[in-house]
């Protein structure tokens, strides 16, 4: 029909709303999940009826659009949507717009020619995204479509503007279409009440008259098992399911549709308009007398056969416009102008009340007398298949060409253009550092370690026992990996000559005496980081050789060490950063005993050591089963193994910072002169240091072992490979030759710190071993089983002694025999000979016999 004939109907655009919470989970799927691919992804936009004369019509996408657990989104309508996400702006600008709007317009032409739009309308709404999010600075391009297939001719209308309902139908027929809508839109979830309301919404459907309570929507029955049904759905095909259709059949035996009302599905449309009587788009006042008449001739036939039905379409309509339906009814008319071949069609576009509740308003809701252009008809179309799933259902025979569609949606100045929105400006600073910090750990997954766990290092917890310039490095790198949970421990305050070495602290720090470097660093790294969560501890660590002066120092050493050991227990990884050796005693033991994982960094003037503590006595590190080089070495370590340097089970375990000592740490700071007081080393040695300490922590963390993590050459042999690479257990290097050497140790039983005897000892008597070892660290000697080693050393020392006495003389007497006697002499002389032989044989034998423990151990720890 020409556009002449009418006035020719327009439809409100609909307007694309991105709420934060999808921007969030779309920024999350991509960082996590997407990573470089640019794949379509499905996602399901709302909308609902219009509410409010100020709100124009919407399509909503929230967290729910990504992720439909969240929310059932019973109270709206859904659309499915089709989400290009892409990876440059580049892309987005030059993806082939016009071609993307055939493919989708293609897809609703058709479901159109199918039928399967019949069966779930909500394929009508298909829309499309475009987008490219600039995650660094919260930047997101977007253009949506909402495709509307094109008629030959334009939707006309004899009416302009369109009629009020209020206007159109008497009160009854008002209430009575508002009952069968709400119904629709909110059916009853307890199955008896949906059966109930099923059939009274069959007997209206053939004329029966009901109780106008017990009108119900046709498909109530069908989907109450899935409403009642507490799982909320979890895919988008399941959303599009359980949310009801925006288009639906109202039918009543009355002409004004005063009572009888029943609602029904797209599909039922041919059943119900394949009664004889007035067709499905007469006008009311038209029908009226007819209708009188055949109810008489329906009443005289004894029976119900002959009582006509009337058809509208009802729709939810969220345009605010008082004269213009939305956008989406575009392609229901070409529907019904496609496959029900009607040449009018009446429309109920249904907006509700602002008091919510499926009220309608029927002062704002439009009754539309739309006009349909002829359009060519399917050949042999096929019946409306049952709904299956989100996928088109093509036709068994061939469709007509597709029309030309439109539907970009203008940006907000009317131009056809994509949109911009910037959430900085938006966005707590605070905030923003978080999101900025995660962005790039997370980057990392998309190419250089797909298997990396982010989360698993931004969740150690680490305390750091040292704030100078060790732990000033280690502090920033951990935060540079998103560590949020730093604890630092010192007992020194800021000098004048730390901020220049050390990150943490500036000149204001030092005046007045200095600040508590511990305060002042955990200060520095939450200005760094506000999201972290830093604290500082004042604290001097108790040290063997190093015994209180009285009994107030004893009683502020034992609450200390109690301080320690909570501080230990309560974190997941220690640094032991402090400048001193036996500094590092204490912690080393607190680490074994409760299980922790402690990482030792260490510099001299031009070189310095990381390297991570093993497992604790009764865990491994690696199987029992070593490659030895010689049979004593094999014998030496199985020796070791006696003590703690094997699990329970027989595994062996790495060494800690001790496992290389065979005497016990001792007070170092006596009698020491001005260049050895103070840290005397390269300035770039300690960042790298702290660096590679990080580093070697983040490696051991991605590994399920943890603190038992095997070292590189085990797992060489059994081909694992970690998402960061093997975590070594010491890695020494040189600036003087700029050089770097990985090594291996395993652990030494008779270690003062780590071994099973000193272990057991502190779990047992807590504070009385650590009182022992500050007054005497002979103690841990003679506990550990060092002083008998010493004691046999020595032994051996002085037979070696005795024995190279007794030679001398024995050759000084042959020299001054006298020169007759030679061939004697020489004889004498052999045996003689041959007995020093024997004995120093003998006396070497002796040596590796009574230090092939230590020799044979240190053979083993510094196997490269």
């Amino acid at each position: 029909m020409a556009a002449s004939a009418g006035h020719v109907v327009k439809f409100a655009q609909l307007q694309s709303v991105l709420d934060v919470s999808f921007l969030a989970e779309l920024t999350d799927l991509k960082l996590n999940v997407l990573k470089l691919s640019e794949e379509p992804v499905e996602v399901v936009g709302y909308f609902s009826p219009n509410r409010y004369e100020s709100v124009p019509a919407r399509l909503t996408l929230d967290v729910s659009s990504l992720r439909p657990a969240t929310s059932s989104r019973l109270d709206c309508h859904a659309a499915p949507g089709r989400l290009l996400l892409f990876n440059t702006i580049e892309g987005f600008r030059g993806a082939d717009k016009p071609e993307l709007m055939r493919q989708l317009a293609a897809e609703i032409w058709a479901d159109v020619c199918s039928g399967a739009a019949e069966a779930e309308p909500w394929r009508l709404g298909r829309f499309l995204v475009l987008m490219h999010g600039d995650l660094k600075h919260y930047k997101f391009n977007y253009w949506f479509a909402f495709p509307a297939l094109k008629p030959p001719s334009p939707f006309t209308s004899a009416e302009a503007p369109p009629a009020r309902l209020d206007e159109a139908l008497p009160p009854s027929a008002v209430a009575a279409v508002t009952e069968a809508c709400r119904l629709w839109r909110y059916p009853p979830t307890d199955p008896a009440a949906a059966a109930a309301a099923a059939a009274a919404a069959a007997a209206a459907a053939v004329g029966v008259p009901a109780a106008e309570e017990d009108v119900a929507a046709a498909p109530a029955a069908a989907a109450a098992a899935d409403l009642a049904d507490p799982d909320i759905a979890a895919t988008p095909a399941e959303v599009l399911a359980r949310t009801p259709a925006p288009f639906w059949l109202l039918c009543s035996p009355h002409a004004d549709f005063s009572a009888d009302v029943s609602a029904h599905p797209l599909s039922d449309w041919a059943p119900l308009a394949a009664e004889v009587g007035t067709p499905a788009a007469a006008e009311p006042e038209a029908a009226a007398a007819e209708a009188e008449a055949g109810e008489a001739a329906a009443q005289g036939a004894g029976g119900r056969q002959g009582r006509r039905r009337y058809v509208v379409v009802a729709m939810s309509d969220a345009s605010n416009l008082p004269d213009c339906p939305a956008w989406q009814l575009r392609n229901l008319l070409l529907l019904a102008a496609v496959r029900w071949r009607v040449p009018e069609l009446r429309v109920l576009c249904l907006r509700e009340s602002s008091r919510g509740g499926g009220r309608l308003d029927p002062h704002r809701s439009l009754l539309l007398h739309a006009r349909l252009p002829a359009l060519p008809s399917p050949s042999a179309l096929p019946s409306p298949p049952a709904p299956a799933s989100q996928a088109p259902i093509p036709s068994p025979s061939p469709c007509p060409p597709c029309p030309d569609a439109v539907g970009w949606e203008p940006d907000g100045f009317g131009a056809l253009r994509p949109r911009l929105l910037d959430l900085g400006p938006h966005l707590r600073p605070e905030a923003q550092a978080e999101q900025a910090v995660d962005l790039n750990l997370r980057l990392m997954r998309w190419r250089a370690a797909p298997e990396l766990d982010v989360g698993a290092m931004a969740g150690t917890r680490c305390l750091l026992l040292g704030a100078g310039t060790l732990g000033c490095a280690v502090a920033r790198t951990l935060q540079a990996w998103g560590v949020r949970h730093i604890t630092l421990v010192d007992s020194g305050r800021v000098a004048f000559s730390n901020p220049v070495r050390q990150s943490l602290f500036n000149f204001e720090d030092c005046l007045a005496g200095g600040r508590p470097k511990a305060q002042a660093a955990a200060e520095a790294l939450q200005r760094i980081f506000p999201s972290a969560a830093t604290r500082g501890v004042e604290l001097a660590i108790p040290m063997p050789g190093h015994p209180p002066a009285g009994a107030a120092q004893e009683a502020a050493m034992r609450e200390a060490a109690a301080q320690l050991d909570a501080l230990v227990a309560a974190h997941d990884c220690v640094f032991l950063l402090t400048d001193t050796r036996e500094s590092r005693w204490l912690p080393a033991l607190l680490a074994a005993a409760h299980g922790k994982l402690a990482i030792t960094a260490a510099v001299g003037f031009d070189s310095f050591l990381v390297m991570r503590h093993g497992a604790p006595p009764g865990a491994s590190n690696a199987p029992a089963t070593a490659s030895t080089s010689t049979a004593s070495t094999a014998a030496t370590a199985a020796a070791a193994a006696g003590g703690s340097g094997s699990s329970g089970g027989g595994g062996r375990r790495l060494g800690c910072y001790f496992c290389n000592d065979v005497v016990a740490p001792a007070n170092s700071t006596r009698d020491r002169s001005l260049d050895q007081q103070c840290t005397v080393a390269r300035p770039g040695l300690a960042p790298v240091a702290g660096a590679l300490a990080t580093e070697l922590l983040a490696a051991v963390v991605q590994q399920p072992e943890g603190v038992c993590a095997p070292p590189p050459s085990v797992q060489q042999r059994e081909g694992t490979v970690p998402p960061l690479g093997s975590a070594p257990h010491m890695v020494r290097g040189q600036l003087a030759t700029f050089s770097q050497v990985v090594m291996e140790g395993w652990a030494f039983g008779q270690c003062t710190a780590c071994s099973a005897a000193v272990v057991s000892a502190y779990r047992q008597r807590g504070w009385g071993l650590v009182a022992e070892a500050l007054a005497s660290p002979a103690s841990l000697e003679a506990l550990t089983g060092l002083a008998e080693l010493h004691a046999a050393a020595a032994a051996a020392m002085m037979d070696d002694d005795d024995e190279g006495e007794e030679s001398e003389e024995e050759t000084a007497e042959g020299a001054g025999k006298k020169e007759g006697e030679k061939d004697g002499k020489e004889e004498a002389g052999k045996e003689v000979g041959g007995k020093e032989e024997g004995k120093e044989a003998g006396v070497d034998a002796g040596k590796g016999e009574a230090a092939g423990g230590e020799d044979g151990e240190d053979d083993d720890w510094t196997e490269l």
